[in-house]
């Protein structure tokens, strides 16, 4: 399949000598949290001069987003392993997926190697959730990275057959905290040797370019309002019926507060979704709590929140709302478990609270709505902690150096 966006000599970029190409195969085309992340770490290779290639799984904005920043772009079924198809007929359509995949991405990465003309190109899977890469990487004899943004605990024998795949089938697991790296490696104590924390990096200039008030307009909520929202897909774990709890135990006593939910579904996917708006016309809180759909721009999102909440009750590898909040200086209430405990400075950036106690998240979020002043302190504390620890540069850099390394590892074996 012809590349949806080339670069001007067909996609075979020329690599400064010592840069090996990377082929990216990733698992959607959206512009959620590991969407954005790839969106950045192509933009920062491509602009140190990578040759890059990326494989999605199918039609999405993250094409557009890519081709804006001179990055290539393919359009091809993974066989991208999702619940939905933990069935005996669903294995068996992933497994002639994946075959099928496995080709195409082995062809593509030698001709991306040979073009290069060092025999050397990288291949990054961007999720756990695709096999394919690693399969392609192993037959054509050529690196592979597998960057793991997953903390997967349901059902057991998958997150095992997965830890074991990473520990058979990469050169480097690349893990975004190292909560995401401890579970794993619980799973399958061959990951060790391969592991690598890299914490995300972005640029946070998206999340600091918003218009305070109007999205408020939007939900009918004015400036007097506290305003307490989260952004993430509506799903089972991401954890909006936490959050709905604590507008119900919040709201009877504390009329300024208002509660915002931002996110899309999965495609055909919508029974989360319309079992949490059920619930809120149910509670009688439908002017009270605004669900909204998936928003790109999240600047104005961020604008017109004043406590950002994380309630996902299973662990969050490292989400990158998280990161975009610090960066438009909002304090931070999440439970305690996953990647946001390396985000957040607990008392000092935000609150962490014990999982998945929705009384004890209400609590804390109660402590903010009551105090601007520490609204603000704790904002920009986060603010600064973005700036010291999870920058873009910082992201690009350790991701390069590791390319470098696994080329030198090649050549000479």
């Amino acid at each position: 399949m012809k590349p949806l966006a080339q670069a001007s000599d067909g996609g075979h970029d020329s690599t400064p000598a010592g840069q090996s190409p990377v082929l990216f195969v990733h698992a959607g085309a959206e512009l959620y949290g590991a969407d954005r992340i790839l969106l950045e770490l192509a933009a920062g290779l491509k602009a140190r001069g990578h040759a890059l290639q990326v494989v999605l799984p199918g039609p999405g904005p993250l094409h557009a987003e890519l081709a804006q920043v001179g990055v290539p772009t393919h359009r091809r079924n993974l066989g991208v392993l999702r619940r939905r198809y933990f069935t005996p007929l669903g294995l068996v359509n992933r497994l002639c997926r994946v075959l099928g995949a496995t080709l195409f991405l082995r062809r593509r990465a030698v001709q991306m190697a040979r073009a290069q003309g060092q025999g050397v190109a990288i291949v990054h899977s961007n999720t756990t959730a695709v096999l394919a890469g690693a399969l392609a990487a192993r037959l054509a004899g050529l690196p592979h990275v597998w960057h793991v943004h997953e903390i997967t605990t349901r059902p057991r024998w998958f997150a095992r057959l997965m830890a074991t795949g990473v520990g058979l089938l990469t050169q480097r697991a690349v893990f975004v905290s190292a909560a995401t790296r401890d579970h794993m490696c619980a799973l399958s104590p061959r990951v060790r040797s391969k592991a690598v924390v890299i914490h995300n990096g972005i640029d946070p200039s998206r999340a600091q370019q918003g218009s305070r008030g109007a999205l408020r307009g939007e939900c009918g909520f004015d400036e007097q309002h506290v305003v307490v929202g989260m952004i993430g897909r509506i799903n089972w774990w991401k954890g909006q019926g936490r959050l709905l709890d604590c507008a119900v135990a919040l709201l009877p006593q504390h009329a300024q507060l208002r509660f915002l939910m931002v996110g899309g579904t999965f495609d055909g996917d919508n029974r989360a979704r319309d079992e949490l708006l059920q619930r809120i016309a149910e509670s009688g809180l439908a002017s009270q709590v605004v669900v909204q759909d998936f928003r790109a721009d999240v600047g104005n999102v961020l604008a017109d929140i004043d406590i950002f909440v994380l309630p996902s009750t299973e662990p969050d590898p490292f989400p990158t709302v998280v990161l975009e909040a610090m960066a438009a200086g909002k304090p931070v209430v999440a439970f305690r478990h996953g990647g946001v405990c390396e985000m957040v400075e607990d008392g000092v950036s935000g609150l962490l609270c014990e999982p998945v106690q929705a009384g004890g998240m209400a609590d804390a979020i109660q402590r903010l709505a009551a105090s601007p002043p520490l609204r603000q302190q704790m904002g920009e504390a986060g603010r600064q902690r973005l700036q010291q620890l999870f920058t873009q540069e910082a992201f690009i850099d350790q991701f390069a150096a590791l390319y470098a390394e696994l080329a030198v590892e090649h050549r000479a074996r």
